[in-house]
């Protein structure tokens, strides 16, 4: 009974929330291909679990590491790399990475990976590694997986380059060569600003010149329209007199010399106040004094 409660204890085998296990039979070594999720297993007597994490894990070539990667930039300079990715295990997989690599494949993935990194960075230029790392990465990861999802079975899920290591002289030029560049970006700015300060100069003086043409314009239209509403007036004053001194002509029946008399006389008593009369003289013979 205990024995039999033993083999039964050891029959069962548990796996931890991060992995992923296949069952092996150490007593006939043969291994199931179906793997196993988290939990605990019933596997029976003399099977184990291998272990695989299917979790994120990290791989790096770093300076503290010892393995920085060193290869040269397709304008032939020497260039030293820190990089670091991030990958998962297939996992429906496991049963082939283990046939091919045993537990062994994370060094294989660590030799893969640097070749498959280091000939895509020979595809750039030095230049391209001081602007444009992000772009760089990226197409890294990309080579990565075209190439490690079928041959080692991993995905990479993101990669960063730690590290950019090139001729000190090419590095110094290049500071240089950025530093002009970002003045010429601030003369460019610079010169932007003023346009647009110089463009809206003319604008405000073009506006008020022509606020001042209108004013100019509704003055003359004014003064006009007074001139023309006067001369109106005037006209309208001389019309209506010359037809009063026609009726009066007709109806006293004088000729044109009495009347000119007449007006002559009806001019001077407007202004009777200021004026003198001379009785019995003839108006062609008055001569003001």
């Amino acid at each position: 009974g205990c024995v039999g409660a033993i083999l039964l204890a050891m029959s069962f085998s548990s796996l931890h929330a991060t992995e992923t296990g296949l069952d092996y039979n150490w007593i006939t070594k043969e291994i199931r291909k179906e793997p196993y999720t988290s939990g605990l297993h019933f596997i029976g007597f003399g099977h184990r679990f291998i272990r695989f994490p299917n979790t994120f894990q990290n791989m790096q070539y770093s300076t503290s590491h010892h393995d920085l990667l060193h290869t040269r930039t397709s304008d032939g300079l020497p260039l030293t790399l820190g990089v670091s990715f991030q990958y998962t295990l297939i996992l429906d997989k496991v049963y082939d990475l283990y046939m091919n690599f045993k537990l062994k494949y994370e060094e294989v993935l660590f030799n893969v990976a640097a070749h498959i990194i280091a000939n895509t960075a020979s595809n750039y230029s030095a230049y391209n590694f001081f602007n444009d790392k992000q772009t760089i990465a990226y197409s890294m990861q990309r080579m990565l997986n075209d190439y490690l999802p079928g041959k080692l079975f991993v995905t990479v899920e993101a990669l960063q380059i730690l590290l950019v290591e090139l001729p000190r002289q090419f590095e110094d030029a290049i500071l240089e060569s950025i530093a002009v560049k970002q003045n010429i970006t601030r003369t460019e700015k610079t010169k932007a600003n003023m346009m647009v300060a110089f463009q809206t100069q003319i604008m405000a003086s073009q506006q008020q010149a022509n606020q001042t043409i209108a004013l100019a314009e509704g003055q003359a239209k004014k003064i006009l329209a007074e001139q023309g509403a006067r001369a109106m007036v005037v006209m309208q004053n001389l019309e209506t007199q010359s037809a009063s001194y026609q009726k009066i002509k007709k109806a006293l029946r004088f000729g044109d010399e009495d009347l000119m008399e007449y007006v002559w006389w009806d001019t001077l008593a407007e202004h009777q106040e200021s004026s003198n009369f001379v009785v019995g003289m003839n108006p062609n013979a008055f001569v003001a004094t």
